[in-house]
């Protein structure tokens, strides 16, 4: 069997809604839409960075790789989908961002060990480690303009970024951009004649805080940064091979309004598109998860998954039909949210020491999209309600992980 090159493309933070909003100027972007398996109901594990991208890297729902939030390290006992590609005879890379540990005062993140053969990691424009391949290449690039953004070197203790340093990184043309970057490398990486298969990350920053740490506004999309993102993607589809399985999707969504819920639907609803050869666009309605995404592309490439995997491929298993969201940031409230083909609904914890009970949130998708009503306390919708919560308690078990082997009867 010959196994086919894979490039999978994850932006950092981009909603379906925002992509649906900004489409008119994401030319690469829309025509792939038209030329792929566009999943119209695709759901992040996570609003956070972190938890949702070792998700996507495992196949594994947070409670299961135990990534809880941001700033806490992927366990080193869990199976990411470069290691495991290149376990089977791929050749693996990433450049950009990777973030499955943490990254605060301008720490380097290393990859595990055997997991790329070519790592290009940059958290960021912006995020100062002196192992930053994007600042590395800018330096060499342009050299005068990289000493005028950045004319002193990092400081571990101050990792606030001055206006004036985010404005001029926002303002580089847009061949010294860090998704201009991105795509060169990948391109790169293309034309290189290869006795593997590979497999590679092109790793896309299009949120506003562009690697530095995060600046106290909403999860906003930085425009330019989309619409170079876009053009690195144009690029990157006129060198990909013919044979190459094309996946893009975001590791998680992103919110304009600072107000708004942790689990709003703009937080963790992501654009998800597979191109898999001609004569396969269609739209996809099934509801899906991120951590689909291994298993799916493991049967694709004739590999068999981890044993602690619990997404499901696309490609023959059954959907589950409902996904389940969660965020345990410190800082917040614990929350979970089930989603279903209709039903959200969203649960606020609580707080059993303080003997604060759990609050529950309802809403109806198909006829409030933008969850306007919360239905939870409408005498009409009790059934509903305690439907959901039933099948929240389900999921949640459906989730456990239990790959522990039984070594005996007790």
């Amino acid at each position: 069997m010959t196994r086919p090159n894979i490039l999978l493309v994850a932006f950092d933070s981009l909603s379906a809604k925002t992509l649906a909003a900004y489409q008119d100027s994401l030319p690469a972007l829309r025509n792939l839409r038209e030329a792929s398996v566009f999943f119209a109901n695709a759901y992040a594990t996570s609003p956070e960075s972190s938890p949702a991208r070792a998700s996507l890297f495992t196949g594994l729902d947070i409670a299961a790789h135990g990534l809880w939030t941001d700033g806490v390290a992927l366990p080193e006992r869990e199976t990411t989908l470069p290691a495991h590609f290149a376990g089977h005879g791929y050749r693996t890379s990433l450049v950009g961002r990777r973030q499955l540990a943490g990254v605060s005062n301008w720490t380097t993140e290393h990859a595990i060990p055997g997991e790329f053969h070519q790592f290009d990691w940059a958290q960021g424009p912006l995020h100062r480690s002196r192992q930053n391949a994007y600042l590395i290449w800018l330096q060499e690039e342009a050299s005068e303009t990289y000493s005028a953004i950045f004319p002193a070197q990092p400081n571990p203790d101050d990792t606030d970024i001055p206006a004036g340093q985010r404005a001029a990184i926002a303002e580089l043309p847009d061949e010294l951009s860090f998704n201009a970057w991105v795509g060169e490398r990948i391109c790169q990486q293309f034309s290189q004649p290869a006795k593997q298969p590979f497999f590679s990350i092109a790793s896309l920053v299009v949120g506003v805080d562009m690697g530095a740490e995060p600046i106290n506004v909403a999860d906003a999309i930085n425009e330019r940064a989309l619409i170079q993102a876009d053009a690195a993607l144009g690029k990157m589809l006129g060198t990909l091979p013919e044979d190459t399985i094309l996946v893009v999707t975001s590791a998680r969504g992103a919110m304009s309004d600072p107000a708004a819920p942790q689990l709003a639907e703009p937080a963790i609803k992501v654009p998800l598109m597979i191109r898999a050869g001609n004569g396969m666009a269609r739209q996809d309605e099934r509801l899906v998860s991120t951590m689909d995404i291994a298993p799916t592309l493991y049967e694709i490439a004739g590999i068999k998954s981890p044993q602690r995997i619990q997404g499901r491929s696309f490609m023959n298993d059954s959907p589950r039909g409902w996904a389940l969201v969660r965020t345990r940031n410190p800082g917040r409230d614990p929350q979970t949210a089930l989603v279903t083909d209709r039903w959200k609904l969203v649960m606020l914890h609580g707080n059993p020491d303080a003997a604060l009970a759990p609050v529950y949130h309802l809403y109806d998708l198909t006829n409030d999209p933008d969850e306007a009503r919360d239905l939870s306390a409408s005498p009409k919708h009790q059934g509903e309600l305690e439907d959901m919560i039933d099948q929240m308690i389900d999921a949640r078990v459906a989730l456990e992980d239990r790959t522990e082997p039984r070594i005996a009867s007790f």
